[in-house]
């Protein structure tokens, strides 16, 4: 069943106090942690552009039809290309990437199943900023994987909360024009609460940001990370649905899915939504 995602609403990324927040697709009891590579042969170069186009097709695939299942197969193929020299930061990106999405499929409450995700979510991302660390897109999601992590275990947000801002100033510095960075930051400054420094409207500035670069992007290398256009518009209709601009989040929704037809959270859950209170 297809849930709006939880994405940051536990992911301060500057404030270490904010420990109380407010919270993108249930699993089942498996975690996706195993290795799909033990005891494979080595893949070559053409083998791993191979696996790593399938991975990214398949978590786009997934995150559109809110699939626990083949985010699990997306990560267990990314998995696979590890290994592989030339693209293992590459691999391990989507590793994680595969993980953050999975983390919000499942619910808030069931913390023994999000814990271990979010963990290796980090844990991938880590060696894949460490391998190449101009790599944006990794330091942006480890941005959001060290806060979602601190709004479960508030009592380390004294040191999670550091390492989340610090990640997210690398993701800046390294992609200034990358349009996920400025998704991650942007929900970031949505749901924190304004005592604490979030900024609802500032979000919308970055969503907005986020979706001009997005426009603006051009990736030659089908292999890299391009993922973001439709939801920044996604997320500039949940800001203006917020504060009660309905028109004009009817109009980001609609936009989404002229990007991405498929896109079932605004299909199924946020345009419905923004049809209801026009009414």
């Amino acid at each position: 069943m297809l849930k709006p995602p939880i994405l940051f609403r536990k992911t301060p990324l500057v404030l270490t106090v904010c420990l109380l927040l407010i919270g993108l697709v249930a699993c089942g009891t498996s975690t996706p942690m195993a290795s799909a590579s033990a005891g494979g042969a080595r893949p070559t170069t053409a083998t791993t552009d191979s696996l790593l186009r399938r991975a990214k097709s398949l978590i786009r695939e997934a995150t559109d039809k809110g699939s626990i299942d083949s985010l699990k197969q997306a990560r267990a193929v990314a998995e696979r290309a590890t290994d592989d020299s030339e693209n293992r930061a590459l691999a391990h990106y989507y590793v994680g990437l595969a993980d953050f999405r999975m983390i919000n499929q499942i619910p808030e409450d069931d913390e023994d199943r999000r814990e271990p995700v979010i963990e290796d979510a980090i844990g991938h991302l880590k060696r894949a900023t460490e391998i190449d660390a101009t790599m944006a897109d990794a330091w942006a999601l480890l941005s959001g994987c060290y806060g979602q992590m601190m709004g479960m275990t508030p009592m380390q947000g004294m040191s999670l909360g550091p390492k989340s801002s610090e990640a997210m100033n690398e993701a800046k510095e390294r992609g200034p024009d990358n349009p996920r960075v400025w998704i991650v930051d942007g929900t970031s400054d949505f749901y924190t609460p304004s005592m604490f420094g979030g900024d609802k409207e500032q979000a919308l500035k970055k969503f907005k940001k986020a979706a001009r670069l997005a426009e603006q992007e051009s990736t030659d290398d089908p292999l890299m990370p391009n993922w973001g256009h439709a939801e920044a518009y996604a997320w500039i209709g949940i800001a203006h649905m917020d504060a009660e601009r309905y028109d004009q989040a009817r109009s980001a929704f609609e936009r989404a899915l002229d990007l991405n037809s498929d896109y079932g959270w605004v299909k199924q859950i946020l345009l419905p939504k923004a049809k209801e209170k026009q009414s």
